[in-house]
């Protein structure tokens, strides 16, 4: 049976990235997304919750290739890299993808697992994460450079990838650099 999950979720990825070339994640149905993959609504419901959870963990695996490798095989500066060259490789889908404000969106998203992943580094490196100003330093940090993520991707990521990755690095909190350098 996992044959059949991983063949309806390859199924249900390809026609989502299909459809996000041609328009924003918002003017998706559902019903488009089982159209274009051919499978049953039953079965995207048995997966996922809508199409902001499909779209999600495509992410998410996405982040597996990429920044998840941080530490194990990859730089801090590599692995994000990776991402953006990831992004950038497929600009049109993202572009389509992060323009929804919906509460399930691949925006918020995108927030709570780099909150989650800062989080964790920081507390892997013996700082008390349930320190308030710990955890608003980090949520500052990751807020304000998704909302200038966002803008590059939206306006056809102009700028190379090295240079957003050096204004990102600015925001790093100082006491925190050491930690994802």
């Amino acid at each position: 049976m996992k044959t059949d999950r991983l063949t309806t979720q390859d199924l249900l990825f390809k026609g989502i990235t299909k459809l996000l070339q041609r328009q924003a994640i918002d003017k998706i149905t559902v019903k488009d997304i089982i159209n274009q993959a051919g499978v049953s609504r039953a079965t995207f419901y048995r997966y996922y919750y809508d199409k902001y959870d499909l779209l999600n963990s495509y992410y998410e695996m996405i982040l597996e290739d990429t920044l998840y490798r941080f530490k194990s095989d990859m730089t801090w500066e590599e692995a994000v890299y990776s991402i953006y060259k990831e992004i950038k490789r497929n600009l049109k889908f993202y572009q389509n993808a992060i323009s929804s404000s919906d509460q399930n969106s691949l925006k918020n998203y995108i927030f709570e697992m780099s909150r989650e992943f800062h989080l964790n580094v920081l507390e892997e490196n013996g700082i008390d994460i349930n320190d308030w100003k710990t955890v608003k330093a980090i949520e500052s940090y990751i807020y304000g450079n998704l909302e200038i993520m966002h803008l590059w991707i939206k306006d056809g990521m102009k700028e190379s990838i090295e240079d957003m990755m050096e204004v990102f690095d600015m925001g790093i909190p100082s006491e925190f650099i050491r930690y994802f350098k």
